[in-house]
């Protein structure tokens, strides 16, 4: 959060002659001389010709208020209503859970497409599940059953370790080998479980509708859209994408099934052999699912630098006793384009906003180049994680190899003492640091440096332009064209007879 200020301090430099010279009184005449009609009047020509209004209430139409209360409602609704927490610990109060589901929410505010990618891979992740059963030949488990499963809805207890929850790949591990026997709980009974409140998607929905269509007629009709308007539309767009990817999942269950087995621990893990021996993260069956890819390579090390300011995203312990609500499995190919895709279509959104009429110029441009940051970005994401991993290994595997036989050159090494051996070391030191800062310095965490430092360049560009996007909504209501107030006039949209 402390790298956002210079973007906050720099914006209000920039803007801050213009805010005392911004026009927010009401004009009486338009620029062709013409009577200034009321705010809320239909006639939105002369409206738009006639300059720029601040704060308006709202006695027979649409003000200020309404704008804002309409975003953040409809926002705050598409987020709340759509997340589904995993199963929390056998020890988590209420409160805890309720600021565990508001930390959530905030993420999805902040970036609703990184909600959508969390979605979308536990969906591909629930589908292998239900592929996997049907293979062994299982009736009746289900997409309910495999999200149940993968939030930590099954804890597994043996006789010689405390209890740990699983999820369907290892679930299915353990009824192939015949360590459990396969849970046999109706999908009503999740339902029960399921806390969702009906109610609150159906409002969730008829807000989403009405906001939608709303600003369809307001662009029909040649009314000025705000950037907060244009924020929102993309936001619902990452919102029901991710409602979509959860529709199976169950939401905010409380209590987990205990599947109890009578081999030990221990014996799973040696019957497993030397892929068990490895140290575990989560639980000692991480290696049946543990597979680290770039995103989650990403995220473990930017929540231990969090960890390092003492931001605590969560108590290191092992084993866990819940799945975090921010695992992301590994999507396939076809997740990557889907993700990809719907985060172009989010980042385009707020492009269509190129030629907004702006209280400023130089706000008009800082929303440009914020607005191409955040489309760029999503390429450059994808791009520089499959350089990293991907391509170059792959370009250098010959040259390595060739060095592992002797056939290539080593470099004369310098002399012990010298100062270039010196800061050699100490870079080296610093670059192993960065490449991993994981607690144990568990290797399967190491980022290539060619990954790594690129990404944080990356993230501080991203989070700086959407910071100013974030400001724009705000400031951009001091002065905003007189048609923004008017109201759809949904008559005209009706058939003359």
């Amino acid at each position: 959060m402390l790298s956002l200020l210079p973007t906050v301090v720099v914006f209000l430099l920039i803007i801050e002659p213009s805010l005392s010279s911004a026009n927010n009184t009401t004009p009486t005449t338009s620029i062709n001389n013409e009577p200034c009609p009321d705010i809320f009047s239909s006639n939105i020509t002369k409206l738009n010709n006639c300059g720029r209004r601040g704060w308006v209430d709202e006695p027979n139409g649409r003000g200020t208020m309404d704008i804002i209360w309409s975003c953040c409602f409809t926002m705050f609704l598409c987020s709340w209503s759509s997340l589904c927490l995993n199963v929390p610990g056998p020890n988590d109060s209420q409160w805890k859970i309720l600021w565990r589901k508001a930390c959530l929410t905030a993420l999805a505010l902040l970036g609703p497409e990184f909600i959508f990618q969390i979605a979308l891979s536990q969906w591909e992740s629930a589908r292998r599940s239900v592929e996997d059963f049907e293979a062994l030949g299982v009736e009746g488990w289900t997409m309910t059953h495999a999200f149940y499963t993968d939030m930590g809805g099954f804890v597994l207890k043996t006789k010689d370790s405390e209890p740990f929850p699983i999820n369907a790949k290892q679930l299915h591990y353990l009824i192939t080998k015949g360590h459990v026997e396969f849970p046999k709980i109706d999908e009503r009974l999740i339902a029960d479980k399921n806390k969702l409140d009906g109610m609150l998607r159906l409002i969730t929905i008829l807000q989403t509708l009405w906001f939608v269509i709303s600003l369809c007629g307001r662009a029909s009709q040649q009314m000025a859209i705000t950037t907060g308007e244009l924020t929102t539309a993309a936001f619902i767009v990452c919102s029901v994408a991710t409602t979509v990817c959860w529709y199976n999942k169950p939401a905010d269950v409380q209590t987990p099934e205990i599947i109890e087995t009578n081999t030990p621990l221990e014996q799973i893990l040696a019957e497993a052999g030397d892929a068990a021996n490895r140290q575990y993260r989560q639980t000692p069956l991480d290696f049946l699912t543990r597979k680290e890819w770039p995103w989650s390579l990403y995220w473990s090390n930017w929540t231990n630098i969090l960890r390092k300011m003492r931001i605590i995203i969560q108590v290191h312990r092992r084993p866990v006793d819940r799945f975090q609500n921010t695992i992301v499995p590994e999507p396939s190919r076809l997740g990557y384009g889907l993700f990809l895709a719907l985060t172009v279509i989010y980042a385009s959104i707020f492009v269509c906003g190129w030629n907004y009429s702006f209280p400023t110029r130089t706000e008009q441009y800082l929303w440009r180049i914020s607005s191409v940051a955040v489309l760029v970005c999503a390429f450059l994401f994808w791009a520089v994680g499959h350089f990293a991993f991907s391509v170059y290994p792959s370009l250098t595997r010959p040259f390595l190899e060739s060095r592992r036989k002797g056939n290539g050159k080593v470099d004369e090494e310098s002399p012990p003492n010298s100062t270039w051996h010196a800061f050699r070391q100490r870079a080296s030191r610093v670059g192993a640091r960065i490449r991993n800062n994981s607690i144990e310095r568990d290797p399967e965490l190491t980022i290539p440096l060619k990954a790594i430092l690129p990404i944080y360049v990356l993230g501080v560009v991203y989070c700086h332009a959407r910071t100013y996007i974030f400001l724009e909504d705000i400031l951009e209501l001091r002065s905003l064209p007189a048609s923004a107030y008017s109201t759809v006039n949904w008559i005209d949209f009706a058939p003359h007879v």
